[in-house]
């Protein structure tokens, strides 16, 4: 939620051709509007890593999002063609399980302060009212998928082999992720410049980039132009805290960039409040993956039947597409 801020920024910073206004319809299916607001809701997360990792949100940056906010209203018109259908089987949904979701909400996502919750919704530009909604359609479409499409082939235990092997890697433990890289930051203010603009610190950055990238030696020119801690060391941090050793005040997702990053690889500038950052990855070790027992073993089962539930929706799906009426003006 703490995105939220950032993409109804960067929403309303961006031109007509690359987002919409906020109080625009982005869709309509069967006669159901999709709003921006909606869209910026869902695409928060992605917009606040897409800052990071593009600066000046150039043509990469626009590319990104527009696949992104694609992907999102795709998911959106989805859910309003299962809409469409539930309400010709006039289905309800009780006002005690809205009240209980929000509740959870407000507990794991807001640490059980409503206060909190309630700013949010502001910044997001949401009311509490089109937040219950949302939360309404979804638990729809989901209770839907789960009764519709339950019937599938019985999970066999090659299926859930392969399933657990594939995504071992994203169910491992993070918290013992291990890397060493090297970090070259610039401030956006420079104090020792004061005249220096934050454009102009972010081109120093570029420059910096360019050069590492083109064979400086990175600790030398970390010596040489760093502010960051260690910059006397070549910038060297070690991985003590694996992904999480970046300042924890950042609010956009540098940990899992700079672990994605290929070892030997170098990205930046990456930008943050304060100033832009390259890294060069020297060394990662991942956490251990959690064990193949029979609580994992059940948790593989039920998403190899989701999977399989996913087909047979989505082929449900184009069955609904042919004969809906959906509008899109993004």
């Amino acid at each position: 939620m703490k995105y939220l801020l950032v993409a109804t920024a960067v929403l309303t910073a961006l031109p007509l051709s690359a987002a919409v206004e906020l109080n625009r319809i982005a869709a309509t299916v069967n006669g159901k509007a999709i709003t921006s607001k909606e869209i910026a809701f869902h695409l928060a997360p992605t917009i606040g890593m897409l800052c990071a990792k593009y600066p000046r949100q150039g043509e990469q940056f626009r590319k990104a999002f527009k696949e992104a906010q694609n992907n999102v209203l795709e998911r959106l018109i989805e859910n309003k063609l299962v809409l469409s259908k539930l309400e010709e089987l006039d289905a309800k949904l009780p006002a005690q399980v809205l009240i209980e979701e929000e509740n959870r909400i407000i507990r794991e996502v807001f640490n059980g302060s409503e206060k909190e919750f309630r700013k949010n919704l502001e910044q997001s530009g949401m009311t509490r009212r089109a937040f219950r909604q949302s939360q309404k359609e979804k638990i729809l479409v989901q209770a839907f998928r789960q009764q519709q499409f339950k019937d599938v082939a019985p999970t066999t235990e090659a299926e859930i082999t392969a399933r657990y092997r594939e995504r071992s890697r994203e169910l491992r433990d993070r918290s013992k992720d291990r890397i060493s890289f090297r970090k070259i930051y610039i401030p956006a203010t420079d104090p020792n410049n004061p005249a220096a603009t934050p454009n102009e610190q972010l081109v120093l950055a570029e420059k910096i980039a360019l050069q590492v990238k083109g064979g400086a030696d990175f600790a030398e020119t970390a010596i040489a132009n760093s502010a960051g801690a260690f910059a006397k060391q070549g910038g060297l941090w070690k991985g003590e805290d694996g992904g999480g050793e970046m300042r924890p005040d950042l609010e956009v997702g540098f940990a899992d960039i700079v672990f994605d990053t290929p070892k030997g690889q170098i990205v930046g500038p990456l930008k943050d409040r304060r100033g832009f950052t390259i890294v060069e990855v020297i060394k990662k070790n991942y956490g251990p993956a959690p064990p193949l027992d029979k609580k994992m073993r059940e948790r593989m089962r039920t998403e190899v039947e989701i999977e399989k539930r996913s087909v047979l929706y989505k082929e449900w799906l184009k069955l609904l597409r042919r004969t809906a009426m959906i509008k899109r003006r993004v």
